[in-house]
């Protein structure tokens, strides 16, 4: 099979979205890397140490908001050696997709990883390759690839197209991490749209309250 293109890189933690009394962790030892082939999206991925981690279902969304399983992988259990995962999506005709990892435990509960961002097209000066979650209380973290250094406007939109925030980030050449406050933002969905080295990158969040907001979990392999 041939290789398309490029390999998705993110931030360099793993974001944890714990849900219900989830006590399965997995401590990434590397991104989540997504490979674009003739037959569709080769997801990779590494963990330095798991517990209780019986097995990841991969989902995918082409919005950002609504997420379906598409497989899962048989996880180590507990490991505290490296372990190496494989899937293949076969997403033919989907040109952004959105995914993300749950990892369960022996009991049902679970916990997300970060959502991983790739799009069909080997063009993009500028390009959101990964983000915290598409939904927040607080604050919306994403990564964003750029071919060189250059000032990014954003605008936040209502679903009524109303502008509700706008503003300016600096971004240098390579991988960036930005944060937005999303605090102040009623509840509901919005549009976030950056626009920097003549081009647009468009994605999808959600505003909740904070008591419908999972607790969220930072894991750094150190």
């Amino acid at each position: 099979m041939r290789l398309l293109h490029y390999t998705i890189l993110s931030l360099v933690f793993v974001t944890f979205i714990s849900l219900a009394t989830a006590n399965a962790r997995c401590v990434y030892l590397q991104p989540v890397n997504i490979k674009i082939m003739e037959v569709g999206n080769m997801l990779s991925w590494s963990t330095y140490k798991e517990v209780d981690n019986k097995f990841f279902v991969i989902e995918k969304s082409v919005d950002g908001i609504t997420f379906k399983k598409v497989g899962d992988v048989k996880g180590a259990g507990n490991s505290n050696t490296i372990r190496t995962y494989r899937f293949l999506d076969f997403a033919l005709g989907e040109r952004k997709i959105f995914y993300r990892l749950l990892h369960y435990t022996s009991d049902g509960s679970y916990t997300i990883s970060e959502t991983f961002i790739v799009e069909k097209n080997t063009q993009n000066n500028l390009m959101i390759t990964s983000m915290s979650s598409t939904v927040t209380d607080k604050k919306l973290s994403l990564t964003i690839r750029s071919s060189v250094d250059a000032r990014v406007s954003f605008v936040f939109k209502n679903y009524k197209g109303k502008v509700i925030a706008r503003g300016k980030k600096k971004i240098a050449k390579g991988l960036n991490a930005l944060s937005f406050n999303c605090s102040k933002l009623p509840v509901g969905r919005y549009e976030l749209t950056l626009i920097g080295n003549n081009e647009k990158e468009k994605i999808t969040i959600r505003k909740v309250k904070s008591s419908e907001m999972p607790r969220i979990d930072y894991e750094v392999k150190k």
